[in-house]
């Protein structure tokens, strides 16, 4: 799996390398098409000549600050929204906030005349700034993703993420309750002659986003699992030896819809809300599920549909962007009597963008996991509590094809987790993710 990834990657990669040749002007930072954005395009131009454009003001005061200030240019110029002639940046006055989003966000757009701006502003709303109030009010990056808390900032109309991605996980702690023990202990304490030694789990993700309004987004992951478990047997002779079981195939279908509630004029505050559907594209085994084996972590999928939502809200300091996620995925009993878990969970993220391309930054997130049942009776070794610290990036590495490639990457690993009676404890999970943003006009 992990050789047809890499060579579907580099697949991709050389893509977009032979695309970046192309003679079509794009945008300076996203890399969107100049042509689809005449109305709203900045134009930029170093002391050493040199012209540089972008699909509207967002990018143009990211790239100012970027280089160093307006200084560091001989001319920036923008295009006036009512007449659409173009001005110098530092005399028009910018309208931020309001109902219409013609680039990026913060949707700055540029007005000659602030009588313009105002008669604007009365219609669509949003707040009046001057150059330098719009410089000190843009932000490097006008959203982040965070990998394992969702953010609140809605994805604007047209606008669309693809994303293939690798992800692997290892768990080989074998605990009792929040207590590590070892086999040995385990044997004695439980009177059992099996126990879970060693699970681990990779897959190859896909994931898809597009707003379909400015405060309406969509969300799909889905996953190809290959997983295997060792559980060590005690013989009646007293050696140990392992058994090896493994499976592998699609996961379920998730998908999460995203609807924002209310966001500041300057796109710094957000409040949004989650509806989350799973959908049963995976196949429940009951192989791992039946009177005698209870290997949920085998499955692929939960054989029936699930359903959730939650709260999420994102705060921009400066720099820094903060996300906050309160959710709860309800797990329904599928048709072979088994019930996976209810999920409930809290995390926030805290990530750092100093400049266009890069963030880096850590997310913190604690679940609560209700017990699986199967026909009725609890099955004691699933669910539990765990709380997992993850450090994230993404390098934004290309501008092509009309928008950009970004690498994304994640490692985790958990600071507390209790497995409730026996379970084994994650070791590490981690992941990385090639995506391409693009936004259709």
């Amino acid at each position: 799996m992990v050789k047809r990834y890499g060579v579907l990657m580099t697949a991709v990669l050389l893509l977009a390398s032979a695309a970046h040749a192309e003679e079509r002007e794009s945008c300076k930072l996203c890399g969107m098409y100049i042509d689809l954005y005449q109305a709203t395009s900045a134009t930029l131009t170093s002391r050493d000549g040199s012209m540089e454009k972008t699909c509207g003001v967002a990018d143009m005061l990211r790239l100012v600050t970027d280089t160093g200030g307006p200084g560091d240019f001989s001319s920036v110029t923008v295009h006036d929204w009512a007449s659409g002639r173009e001005v110098t940046a530092a005399s028009a006055v910018y309208v931020v906030g309001s109902d219409k989003v013609p680039d990026m966000i913060p949707n700055f757009i540029a007005f000659a005349s602030e009588d313009d701006a105002r008669t604007f502003k009365a219609e669509h709303g949003g707040e009046i700034l001057t150059f330098d109030q719009a410089l000190q009010a843009v932000s490097p990056m006008g959203m982040t993703m965070p990998n394992r808390v969702l953010s609140a900032v809605p994805q604007p109309k047209g606008s669309s993420n693809i994303g293939i991605g690798f992800m692997a996980m290892k768990m080989d702690d074998l605990k009792m309750g929040d207590d590590d023990v070892s086999i040995a202990e385990f044997n004695a304490r439980t009177g059992r002659r099996m126990a879970p030694k060693e699970m681990e789990s990779s897959a190859v993700m896909m994931m898809a986003n597009y707003g379909f309004t400015d405060t309406l987004s969509l969300m799909a992951k889905i996953a190809y699992l290959d997983k295997e478990m060792t559980t060590d047997v005690w013989l009646p002779s007293g050696m140990h030896t392992d058994r090896v079981r493994d499976n592998d195939g699609i996961s379920d279908l998730d998908l999460k819809l995203r609807y924002n509630l209310w966001r500041d004029a300057y796109y710094s505050k957000f409040v949004t809300v989650m509806a989350n559907v799973t959908l049963p594209t995976g196949d429940f085994d009951t192989e791992y599920a039946n009177a005698t084996t209870n290997m949920p972590g085998l499955q692929t999928g939960t054989g029936t549909f699930g359903a959730g939502g939650g709260l999420l809200g994102s705060l921009r300091f400066g720099d820094f962007w903060l996300h906050g996620e309160l959710s709860y995925l309800y797990n329904p009993e599928n048709d072979d009597d088994y019930d996976f878990g209810d999920i409930a969970k809290l995390g926030m993220a805290v990530h750092y963008t100093p400049n266009y391309d890069v963030m880096v930054g850590l997310e913190l997130d604690a679940t609560d996991t209700s017990k699986n049942e199967f026909n009725g009776i609890t099955m004691d070794n699933s669910g539990g509590e765990a709380v997992t610290l993850t450090a994230v990036g993404s390098w934004r590495f290309l501008s092509a094809l009309g928008g950009n490639f970004t690498i994304n990457g994640s490692y985790g690993r958990p600071l507390y987790q209790d497995v409730n009676w026996y379970g084994l404890e994650t070791d590490y999970a981690a992941s990385g993710m090639l995506t391409f943003t693009y936004r259709f006009k």
